[in-house]
Protein backbone atom coordinates (compact mmCIF):
# COMPACT_ATOMS: atom_id res chain seq x y z
CA UNK A 1 0.00 0.00 0.00
CA UNK A 2 1.27 3.39 -0.91
CA UNK A 3 1.94 5.47 2.16
CA UNK A 4 0.14 8.77 2.79
CA UNK A 5 3.48 10.57 2.57
CA UNK A 6 4.09 9.37 -1.00
CA UNK A 7 0.53 10.23 -1.97
CA UNK A 8 1.02 13.71 -0.53
CA UNK A 9 4.23 14.17 -2.52
CA UNK A 10 2.52 13.04 -5.72
CA UNK A 11 -0.39 15.41 -5.13
CA UNK A 12 2.03 18.24 -4.41
CA UNK A 13 3.97 17.56 -7.61
CA UNK A 14 0.74 17.44 -9.60
CA UNK A 15 -0.44 20.74 -8.11
CA UNK A 16 2.90 22.44 -8.82
CA UNK A 17 2.91 21.07 -12.36
CA UNK A 18 -0.67 22.25 -12.87
CA UNK A 19 0.12 25.76 -11.58
CA UNK A 20 3.23 25.93 -13.77
CA UNK A 21 1.23 24.77 -16.77
CA UNK A 22 -1.42 27.42 -16.17
CA UNK A 23 1.19 30.18 -15.73
CA UNK A 24 3.05 28.97 -18.81
CA UNK A 25 -0.12 29.07 -20.85
CA UNK A 26 -1.13 32.49 -19.52
CA UNK A 27 2.33 33.90 -20.15
CA UNK A 28 2.76 32.77 -23.73
CA UNK A 29 -0.85 33.15 -24.83
CA UNK A 30 -0.83 36.68 -23.41
CA UNK A 31 2.52 37.46 -25.02
CA UNK A 32 1.44 36.17 -28.43
CA UNK A 33 -1.82 38.12 -28.25
CA UNK A 34 0.07 41.29 -27.32
CA UNK A 35 2.45 40.81 -30.25
CA UNK A 36 -0.46 40.39 -32.65
CA UNK A 37 -2.03 43.60 -31.33
CA UNK A 38 1.34 45.36 -31.60
CA UNK A 39 1.69 44.37 -35.25
CA UNK A 40 -1.87 45.50 -35.92
CA UNK A 41 -1.07 48.93 -34.51
CA UNK A 42 1.98 49.17 -36.77
CA UNK A 43 -0.29 48.44 -39.74
CA UNK A 44 -2.76 51.09 -38.62
CA UNK A 45 0.11 53.53 -38.10
CA UNK A 46 1.35 52.86 -41.63
CA UNK A 47 -2.15 53.51 -42.99
CA UNK A 48 -2.25 56.83 -41.13
CA UNK A 49 1.21 57.72 -42.44
CA UNK A 50 0.06 57.22 -46.04
CA UNK A 51 -2.74 59.74 -45.53
CA UNK A 52 -0.58 62.17 -43.56
CA UNK A 53 2.04 62.05 -46.30
CA UNK A 54 -0.61 63.27 -48.74
CA UNK A 55 -1.25 66.22 -46.45
CA UNK A 56 2.40 66.99 -45.78
CA UNK A 57 3.26 66.89 -49.49
CA UNK A 58 1.08 69.99 -49.81
CA UNK A 59 2.89 71.94 -47.09
CA UNK A 60 5.81 73.38 -49.13
CA UNK A 61 3.48 74.82 -51.78
CA UNK A 62 1.04 75.97 -49.12
CA UNK A 63 3.71 77.80 -47.14
CA UNK A 64 5.07 79.40 -50.31
CA UNK A 65 1.59 80.56 -51.30
CA UNK A 66 0.44 82.04 -47.98
CA UNK A 67 3.63 83.58 -46.64
CA UNK A 68 3.17 86.72 -48.70
CA UNK A 69 -0.21 87.29 -47.05
CA UNK A 70 0.56 86.17 -43.52
CA UNK A 71 2.75 88.96 -42.25
CA UNK A 72 2.34 87.72 -38.68
CA UNK A 73 4.51 85.42 -36.57
CA UNK A 74 6.64 83.88 -39.27
CA UNK A 75 7.68 81.27 -36.73
CA UNK A 76 4.30 79.56 -37.31
CA UNK A 77 5.21 78.86 -40.93
CA UNK A 78 8.77 77.96 -39.98
CA UNK A 79 7.47 75.62 -37.28
CA UNK A 80 5.26 73.73 -39.73
CA UNK A 81 8.18 73.29 -42.13
CA UNK A 82 10.52 72.14 -39.36
CA UNK A 83 8.03 69.67 -37.87
CA UNK A 84 7.30 68.26 -41.33
CA UNK A 85 11.03 67.58 -41.86
CA UNK A 86 11.30 65.92 -38.46
CA UNK A 87 8.25 63.76 -39.19
CA UNK A 88 9.75 62.58 -42.47
CA UNK A 89 13.12 61.86 -40.82
CA UNK A 90 11.82 59.42 -38.20
CA UNK A 91 10.22 56.00 -38.51
CA UNK A 92 9.37 55.66 -34.82
CA UNK A 93 5.60 55.40 -34.41
CA UNK A 94 5.47 57.26 -31.11
CA UNK A 95 7.59 60.13 -32.39
CA UNK A 96 5.53 60.39 -35.57
CA UNK A 97 2.32 60.60 -33.56
CA UNK A 98 3.70 63.37 -31.34
CA UNK A 99 5.06 65.32 -34.31
CA UNK A 100 1.79 64.91 -36.20
CA UNK A 101 -0.15 66.27 -33.23
CA UNK A 102 2.14 69.32 -33.17
CA UNK A 103 1.81 69.84 -36.93
CA UNK A 104 -1.97 69.64 -36.54
CA UNK A 105 -1.90 72.50 -34.06
CA UNK A 106 0.33 74.65 -36.26
CA UNK A 107 -1.69 73.97 -39.43
CA UNK A 108 -4.92 74.87 -37.65
CA UNK A 109 -3.70 78.47 -37.32
CA UNK A 110 -3.12 78.71 -41.06
CA UNK A 111 -6.48 77.09 -41.83
CA UNK A 112 -8.35 79.41 -39.47
CA UNK A 113 -6.63 82.43 -40.98
CA UNK A 114 -7.77 81.27 -44.42
CA UNK A 115 -11.35 80.76 -43.22
CA UNK A 116 -11.57 84.21 -41.66
CA UNK A 117 -9.90 86.41 -44.25
CA UNK A 118 -11.47 86.89 -47.72
CA UNK A 119 -8.15 88.11 -49.11
CA UNK A 120 -6.73 84.60 -48.83
CA UNK A 121 -9.88 83.01 -50.26
CA UNK A 122 -9.56 85.28 -53.29
CA UNK A 123 -6.21 83.70 -54.15
CA UNK A 124 -6.99 80.79 -56.49
CA UNK A 125 -3.72 78.99 -55.71
CA UNK A 126 -4.28 79.13 -51.96
CA UNK A 127 -7.90 78.05 -52.41
CA UNK A 128 -6.89 75.06 -54.53
CA UNK A 129 -4.30 73.98 -51.94
CA UNK A 130 -6.79 74.39 -49.12
CA UNK A 131 -9.33 72.30 -51.02
CA UNK A 132 -6.72 69.57 -51.51
CA UNK A 133 -5.78 69.80 -47.85
CA UNK A 134 -9.42 69.53 -46.78
CA UNK A 135 -9.92 66.58 -49.13
CA UNK A 136 -7.45 64.49 -47.14
CA UNK A 137 -9.12 65.11 -43.78
CA UNK A 138 -11.81 62.43 -43.99
CA UNK A 139 -9.26 59.78 -44.97
CA UNK A 140 -6.97 60.88 -42.16
CA UNK A 141 -9.86 60.86 -39.69
CA UNK A 142 -10.89 57.31 -40.59
CA UNK A 143 -7.30 56.01 -40.50
CA UNK A 144 -6.63 57.65 -37.15
CA UNK A 145 -9.85 56.27 -35.68
CA UNK A 146 -8.71 52.73 -36.49
CA UNK A 147 -5.25 53.50 -35.09
CA UNK A 148 -6.58 55.03 -31.85
CA UNK A 149 -8.98 52.12 -31.34
CA UNK A 150 -6.08 49.70 -31.80
CA UNK A 151 -3.92 51.68 -29.39
CA UNK A 152 -6.66 51.69 -26.77
CA UNK A 153 -7.08 47.91 -27.11
CA UNK A 154 -3.32 47.29 -26.91
CA UNK A 155 -2.71 49.64 -23.98
CA UNK A 156 -5.56 48.12 -21.96
CA UNK A 157 -4.26 44.64 -22.81
CA UNK A 158 -0.77 45.20 -21.40
CA UNK A 159 -2.00 47.14 -18.36
CA UNK A 160 -4.51 44.59 -17.11
CA UNK A 161 -3.97 41.35 -15.17
CA UNK A 162 -2.21 39.04 -15.82
CA UNK A 163 -0.35 40.73 -18.67
CA UNK A 164 0.63 43.69 -16.49
CA UNK A 165 2.44 41.21 -14.22
CA UNK A 166 4.25 39.45 -17.05
CA UNK A 167 5.26 42.76 -18.62
CA UNK A 168 7.08 43.81 -15.46
CA UNK A 169 10.78 43.19 -14.96
CA UNK A 170 11.88 40.28 -12.86
CA UNK A 171 8.72 38.16 -12.78
CA UNK A 172 9.83 34.65 -11.80
CA UNK A 173 13.22 35.42 -13.32
CA UNK A 174 11.69 35.72 -16.78
CA UNK A 175 12.72 38.37 -19.25
CA UNK A 176 10.15 41.18 -19.34
CA UNK A 177 8.07 41.63 -22.43
CA UNK A 178 9.35 45.18 -22.67
CA UNK A 179 6.13 46.44 -24.26
CA UNK A 180 5.30 50.13 -23.88
CA UNK A 181 1.94 51.90 -24.36
CA UNK A 182 1.46 53.69 -27.67
CA UNK A 183 0.44 57.36 -27.83
CA UNK A 184 -2.83 58.30 -29.49
CA UNK A 185 -3.48 60.90 -32.14
CA UNK A 186 -5.15 64.02 -30.81
CA UNK A 187 -7.98 65.65 -32.72
CA UNK A 188 -7.46 69.38 -33.01
CA UNK A 189 -10.58 71.39 -32.25
CA UNK A 190 -10.64 74.29 -34.69
CA UNK A 191 -13.28 76.03 -32.63
CA UNK A 192 -10.98 76.21 -29.63
CA UNK A 193 -8.06 77.67 -31.57
CA UNK A 194 -7.68 81.43 -31.36
CA UNK A 195 -7.50 83.14 -34.73
CA UNK A 196 -4.30 85.18 -34.89
CA UNK A 197 -4.46 88.85 -35.73
CA UNK A 198 -3.10 89.08 -39.23
CA UNK A 199 -1.90 91.96 -41.37
CA UNK A 200 -2.71 90.78 -44.87
CA UNK A 201 -1.17 93.76 -46.59
CA UNK A 202 1.25 92.56 -49.24
CA UNK A 203 4.28 94.88 -49.36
Amino acid sequence: MVSKKIIGIIIGVVIVALIFSILYGMYFSGYNAAQIKDEQIKKYAADVDVQLQRRYDLIPNLIQSVKGYMQFEKDVLEQVTKLRSQWQATSNTGERVELSNQIEQALSKIILTYENYPELKADSTVTRLMDELAGTENRISVARTYYNDGVRDFNVNIRTFPNNVFNQSGFLGMSPWGLQPYPAYEATSMAQTTVPKVDLTVP
